[in-house]
């Protein structure tokens, strides 16, 4: 990490913008499925969380880096994206419909989750979704 986190704040109009991961935060790409246990076993610790309805994933919000050192091949349906992605952002006042919003909408400028927490998170719903994998640690 060590990574200077830069200042951001969701589109304050009515439409949605694409913006570039990697710079005030990498996303965590989960599908619905074990996303929605996930968010439920972080509770109120969540930073920050989009919906995508159309893709069935949630996405939260990281610090830029924290995920680098993470074992992947133990967490199927989650991905990490950084500066190569661009993400598709709803306005902040978006946290209902059919299309992207905010499933946890940012909080007095608190939009990123503790990446330590969150992986915990994905580790247990991923085991209880589909059972242990691999290399995990009990």
């Amino acid at each position: 990490m060590g990574t200077e986190v830069l200042p951001w704040s969701p589109p304050s109009g009515r439409s949605a913008q694409l913006q570039p991961a990697g710079r005030a935060w990498d996303v965590v790409r989960v599908s619905r499925f074990i996303g929605r246990p996930a968010l439920k076993s972080l509770g109120g610790a969540t930073g920050a969380v989009i919906e995508n309805p159309f893709d069935g994933v949630l996405y939260w919000l990281i610090e830029p880096g924290a995920a680098a050192e993470w074992d992947m091949r133990l967490l199927p349906s989650v991905e990490v994206w950084g500066a190569t992605a661009y993400i598709e952002v709803p306005p902040v006042a978006r946290t209902t419909g059919a299309g992207v919003h905010w499933r946890v909408p940012p909080r007095h400028a608190r939009h990123l989750t503790d990446p330590t927490a969150l992986l915990a998170a994905l580790k247990i719903a991923t085991s209880a979704a589909l059972g242990p994998r691999e290399g995990a640690t009990r």
